[in-house]
Formats: structure tokens, sequence, C-alpha cells
């Protein structure tokens, strides 16, 4: 007949199939809501280094781009019922004769739900070094610009890119 066990089970199963059946619809009542955080970034001061590549063991010497920049954030309206946190992270591309397209990673920050959702910092340098293989930053346009990732309670992972970025072109001396 039925034991404890088979009971348990069917219990089991059953709950299993009702959790699942919310975070679903959870997801699709979310699916039409945009996250799109306001911003600003400002450029206040680029300089070029020549380094020694300190990285390869090789005695070449590369670019290393030092950007100071205010940045200015606001995701009042972008936590939802469905958003558990957002991972913001500016990023450079440009391009140079070796690649067509290079991107760098200058900062980043994790806004969990329920903390202060306005980020507001100013002349502040790049968390992550802005390194070029090679000799090739000196002169460059380089592209500044926000994306962010909402890591939502159920669903979808997107990877968004803001809608406007700055250019900036970076000196075409060294600074030492």
């Amino acid at each position: 007949m039925n034991n404890l066990t088979s009971r348990a089970n069917v219990i089991l199963a059953n709950s299993l199939s009702v959790l699942a059946i919310c975070a679903g619809l959870l997801f699709i009542t979310t699916l039409h809501i945009k996250v799109e955080p306001e911003f600003e970034i400002k450029v206040n001061k680029v300089d070029v280094r020549h380094q020694p590549d300190h990285m390869t063991g090789r005695r070449d010497y590369l670019d290393l781009a030092l950007i100071n920049y205010n940045l200015a954030v606001d995701m009042t309206d972008s936590f939802h019922w469905n958003v558990k946190m957002i991972f913001l992270y500016m990023v450079a591309e440009y391009t140079n004769e070796d690649n067509s397209v290079n991107q760098v990673v200058l900062w980043d920050k994790i806004v969990m739900r329920g903390d202060n959702p306005l980020v507001d910092v100013k002349n502040l340098r790049t968390k992550y070094s802005f390194f070029d293989d090679g000799s090739h930053l000196r002169g460059r346009d380089i592209k500044l610009s926000l994306h962010w990732n909402v890591v939502p309670n159920a669903g979808l992972l997107p990877n968004i890119r803001g809608s406007k970025h700055i250019s900036q072109v970076l000196p075409s001396s060294y600074t030492y």
C-alpha cells in the first residue's frame, strides 16, 4: 500500500512542481520590464605611460592608460520585485592595427537589493589596469560605456550595454 516514503515522495514532487510553476510565472511577468539606469560619465584626466612588461617575463614595454573620471548612476527605478542585484561595469573599447576590437573593463560594482541605488563617485581612478599588448594606446580614440547584468530571482541573466557612451582621445605622448 502507501507507506510513509511514497507519501513523502508525492508531497515533495507536487511541492517542487508548484514552485517551478511559480518561478516560471515570476519570470514571465517581468519580461517586459526594462532595466535602464540613468548614468553620466565625465573624464577628468588621462595619462599614458610606457611601462615594462612584468607579466610575461620578456623585456618588452607596454602602454598603460591611467584615467580619472566621475561616474554617477541612478538605479532607483531599476529594482523591481524580480531583481536580486545589478552588476555594473565600465568598459573602454578601442581598435588598433593588431585587433579590430579591444575591450577592457576599467571598473565594476555590485549593487544588491536594499543597498543605496545611487552610485556617485568623483575623481576615481581605474580599478583595473588598462594595458595594451604593445605600444598602441597613444593617440587612440577610446569609447567609455557602462554595461550591467541584472541578476533576477528567476529568469534570464541579460547583459545590457548602456545606450550612451563618451569618446576620449588618449594623449599622443607619454607622461611619466
